[in-house]
């Protein structure tokens, strides 16, 4: 029935809309999907979407690629993440990291630095005042140094290094 409910909704709204609304369910009914598990989910329901759509719509939506245990990658819908996905988005994305004042400068692989800031960015921690991503480099910004320090042991912690 909620399946049935969902597609009549659908057929009364425009096609972007319509192909919107069914990632969002996609997305919200699992724990994530990868990028042709969502697009057969959208087949099923007729809906046909290229891969160049199908990014922008993720992009639009505001979904984020998470990593996961078996190494592969998943786009979730935004909201805040575990402590345990953040570890695994640093363990995944994270080349080296190097704090500067109330600054962190944390290197990526290129291409990953996007969505390991979207996961920081997420967490709302009150001690960033803000972040910025550029294609293999996020620049994080502490409030202070003691800020910086707390937030390197909360990122350490998420991949269960040893805090002294």
């Amino acid at each position: 029935m909620c399946l049935n409910y969902f597609r009549e909704n659908l057929k009364k709204m425009s096609e972007k809309k319509r192909r919107q609304a069914a990632i969002q369910k996609i997305l919200t009914d699992s724990i994530g999907s990868s990028q042709e598990k969502i697009k057969t989910d959208l087949e099923h329901m007729g809906i046909v979407a290229s891969q160049s759509t199908l990014s922008r719509d993720l992009r639009e939506m505001g979904a984020v690629k998470i990593p996961v245990e078996d190494g592969g990658t998943v786009y979730r819908l935004g909201g805040q993440y575990k402590l345990d996905e953040i570890g695994n988005a640093i363990k995944a994305f994270s080349i080296r990291n190097e704090t500067v004042g109330n600054f962190l400068v944390i290197r990526t692989a290129p291409g990953n630095a996007p969505s390991l800031c979207a996961v920081l960015d997420r967490q709302n921690w009150q001690e960033i005042v803000g972040t910025i991503a550029g294609d293999d480099t996020i620049l994080v910004i502490a409030r202070s140094e003691n800020d910086i320090k707390t937030v390197v042991k909360n990122l350490n912690r998420s991949i269960g290094k040893d805090i002294q």
